[in-house]
């Protein structure tokens, strides 16, 4: 897959894979604190447009090449991992492909009022 990305988006899933490697290894649990920052990296590295393949199997395509033993003994957690991951990512590509008028369109469907200036003093 290397040929149709970019260096970023390579280097960010391998920094995906090395989170859930340490996670399945009980070293640390930076996963969710970093997770967003990543997919987000990816989305705007234009992955969805490259990809052939899911967030999800390439993570865990990474996880088992890079650590090899927790990977194998843990594949529950691995899969629940980069699903939760994969799930996470569509929802960042999701809300960062909105315009501006399709996200307050859904927000709110009423267009915007005037503001009320002597509603907000005492005038």
């Amino acid at each position: 897959m290397a040929d149709k990305t970019n260096p970023q988006i390579e280097e960010t899933l391998d920094q995906l894979a090395e989170l859930v490697c340490r996670s399945l290894s009980g070293e640390e649990n930076q996963l969710t604190e970093r997770r967003d920052g990543l997919l987000k990296t990816l989305v705007m590295s234009g992955y969805v447009w490259k990809a052939d393949e899911t967030v999800m199997q390439q993570v865990e395509e990474r996880v088992k090449n890079q650590c090899v033993e927790p990977s194998m003994h843990r594949g529950g957690a691995l899969s629940s991992m980069t699903s939760k991951l994969n799930t996470r990512f569509q929802e960042i590509s999701r809300w960062e492909s909105k315009t501006p008028t399709e996200s307050k369109s859904m927000e709110n469907d009423s267009p915007p009022k005037a503001a009320n200036i002597s509603s907000a003093t005492d005038a």
